[in-house]
């Protein structure tokens, strides 16, 4: 028996979709830290904005908890910057695979 060939436009097509997939992962990972770096952000102003209450704030400052604030923002930031990195290839492999579609539609022609 003779094995057939993969039609090259079905290959096409499976890798634009393997692209898109990983396009939209990319984007919901980038999406997941920036909601996570707001979480965070968000903390912090809490703590900081607390009128009144200065004995919670230096309690929060003196057992590390600013600190510690202050350095997951940093952390969770890099994250957002890698993930945007990652993004940003996905987004590149994605255009290359709708411009191999696009030739090959314009080849069969």
């Amino acid at each position: 028996m003779a094995s057939r060939k993969p039609d090259l436009q079905k290959i096409v097509s499976l890798k634009r979709q393997k692209a898109e997939q990983d396009f939209h992962l990319a984007k919901q990972d980038r999406d997941r830290a920036g909601a996570q770096a707001a979480h965070l952000e968000e903390s912090l102003r809490i703590l900081d904005g607390q009128h009144g209450e200065a004995e919670t704030f230096l309690l929060s400052l003196k057992n590390g908890r600013v600190s510690k604030l202050i350095q997951d923002i940093e952390s969770v930031r890099a994250t957002v910057t890698e993930k945007e990195s990652v993004l940003r290839s996905a987004h590149d492999v994605l255009k290359r695979a709708f411009d191999s579609e696009d030739r090959l539609k314009n080849m069969t022609k």
